[in-house]
């Protein structure tokens, strides 16, 4: 029988990371496609179904190398692919740089798309297969000064929900995993922008405010990048798994809350959570 052999965007650090070492300890080949590969080589321990494959997401080019050896690599269509190359931009809707939010909507939602673009023909026709996006809590409610992150993440999940409907009658399994806080270096890759950048304006008071509510999210109910990783793995290997899968207790709270109020009311308790004293809100103790 043939090993099923998957590709993963994103993979030289954090989920992207631990999901290439899920898919291998389940007895996988996993694809790990990185922007730099001596870095991921130096992070992902040898293994014999391992490889690792340049493919920058902001890159056509890079894309259609990579891709091709992936497929040569799995010596025919994927059984798995998981796009989940990703960051995040900060900033106010009033001043956020918008060049750096394309540029990051081409990492998260345009990139991995185009690498699906190359993947989903030869799982079409083998009528097999599942993707796998990794996408957010936050594909669900959008916190403020992170809007256009947050547009992104809403981007991918409609992206994959048309894409789960067109591929029905084809065997393909579409889902996305919908983490909530992880512990991993993603904090250090968001990029401020706007005022705030440079602790300024009208809105430098509730980036502190901010910070100090995810830092306090973080140490109550965080995950680990493993977390995350196993519910995708066990995602790919369970034909009956449900279209959304939220990881986390937070993110399962989230969830619930968002459901269950109205909006009006579900943005004042998202204030609380978070601990913001900004506006009309009111903090409890």
């Amino acid at each position: 029988m043939t090993t099923p052999t998957v590709l993963v965007t994103g993979a030289g650090r954090g989920i992207g990371r631990a999901t290439v070492e899920g898919f291998l300890a389940v007895g996988w080949q996993a694809v790990a496609g990185v922007r730099d590969v001596d870095v991921a080589r130096a992070a992902l321990a040898p293994h014999p179904n391992l490889f690792i494959v340049e493919l920058d997401v902001c890159d056509a080019a890079s894309i259609a190398e990579g891709t091709a050896a992936a497929l040569r690599i799995a010596d025919g269509p994927l059984a798995g692919v998981v796009p989940n190359a990703g960051y995040a931009v900060m900033g106010s809707s009033e001043d956020v740089d918008l060049d750096l939010v394309r540029r990051m909507f081409e990492t998260n939602l345009f990139g991995n798309a185009a690498v699906v673009q190359h993947l989903l023909p030869g799982m079409r026709e083998a009528r097999s297969g599942v993707i796998v996006c990794t996408s957010s809590i936050g594909a669900r409610l959008a916190n403020p000064l992170l809007g256009m992150y947050h547009a992104s993440k809403y981007g991918m999940t409609a992206w994959a929900e048309a894409m789960r409907l067109e591929l029905l009658p084809f065997g393909v399994r579409v889902h996305v995993v919908e983490p909530g806080m992880v512990n991993t270096e993603f904090p250090a890759a968001t990029v401020p922008t706007g005022a705030i950048a440079r602790g300024e304006g009208p809105y430098a008071p509730l980036l502190g405010q901010l910070r100090d509510g995810f830092r306090s999210w973080r140490e109550r109910l965080g995950v680990g990048a493993e977390d995350v990783a196993a519910a995708i793995v066990a995602t790919a290997l369970d034909d009956d798994a449900r279209f959304r899968i939220p990881v986390g207790p937070d993110a399962i709270q989230m969830s619930a809350a968002r459901d269950e109020l109205s909006d009006e009311d579900f943005h004042e308790w998202q204030m609380r959570f978070l601990g913001l004293s900004w506006g009309r809100t009111s903090i409890e103790p």
